[in-house]
């Protein structure tokens, strides 16, 4: 019997959303870490285009002047297409931290699956656009540093890392986690950081003091944390979480 793919993280996101059963830094977050994006070819400059592999839904397309219409995946694509919708040229398998990092002019609104069903839409206008951006830098940021291992240039360069700190001023540890005896916390964005808070105990999260740095002076606090063994990114997510031993540093 022939079985529908599974829909994409964005698509189950964003009805979730609009129910108030998702937050919007989870959707954008699920919009960032999607690579299957399909995206028109008037996105992309002329010679990108022409190296690049495409699908036509249609010999032109008629999305009004300026509107840029994204699709999370074939099976919007064909409700918009069974909607009447005319789509011309797409380019498949876009990463969302390379198109979100690339919105401005001309687009003066970016609709996601447009033209289909209500539940899977999601529209922005650009004075959203700098918040997408970020959370492709976010998401990409999250790659490089954790993506094959820990990268400790990249730990340098990072921008934002968030560390829960006790009262006594010593990184919050989860003993015995991967065989280390204390493996601090550490979390590469804001929406980490919350989701490790949140799931303390009250009490416990109460105390924290919630210290933000960037990688070279974050480096410096591990310096004095002399009981840390190793660094426990993100360790409820939602990005990318990694146990990294302290003698890689």
């Amino acid at each position: 019997m022939f079985q529908p793919p599974p829909m994409s993280r964005p698509r189950i996101a964003i009805p979730a959303l609009r129910r108030g059963q998702a937050s919007r830094a989870s959707t954008l977050r699920a919009l960032a870490e999607h690579r299957e994006w399909l995206v028109p070819v008037g996105f992309f400059p002329t010679e990108t285009i022409a190296r690049a592999g495409k699908v036509s839904f249609g010999p032109r397309s008629h999305v009004p002047p300026n509107e840029l219409w994204l699709f999370t995946e074939s099976a919007t694509v064909h409700a918009a297409l069974a909607h009447g919708a005319v789509l011309g040229s797409y380019v498949p398998s876009i990463p969302g931290t390379e198109l979100f990092a690339n919105l401005g002019e001309p687009w003066r609104v970016v609709r996601v699956n447009a033209g289909g069903y209500d539940d899977d839409l999601l529209v922005f206008e650009p004075e959203t656009y700098t918040e997408l951006g970020a959370w492709a830098r976010i998401v990409e940021l999250e790659r490089l540093l954790l993506g094959k291992g820990l990268d400790t240039s990249a730990l340098r360069a990072h921008p934002e890392l968030h560390i829960p700190l006790l009262p006594d001023g010593r990184m919050i540890a989860k003993p015995g986690h991967e065989g280390f005896a204390q493996p601090g916390v550490v979390c590469t964005s804001l929406d980490c950081y919350e989701a490790f808070v949140g799931a303390l105990d009250p009490a416990l999260s109460a105390q924290l003091r919630h210290v933000v740095l960037d990688g070279e002076h974050f480096l410096g606090e591990v310096a004095r944390q002399r009981e840390v063994d190793a660094l426990y990114f993100n360790p409820f997510g939602p990005g990318l979480s990694r146990t990294c031993p302290r003698h890689v540093l």
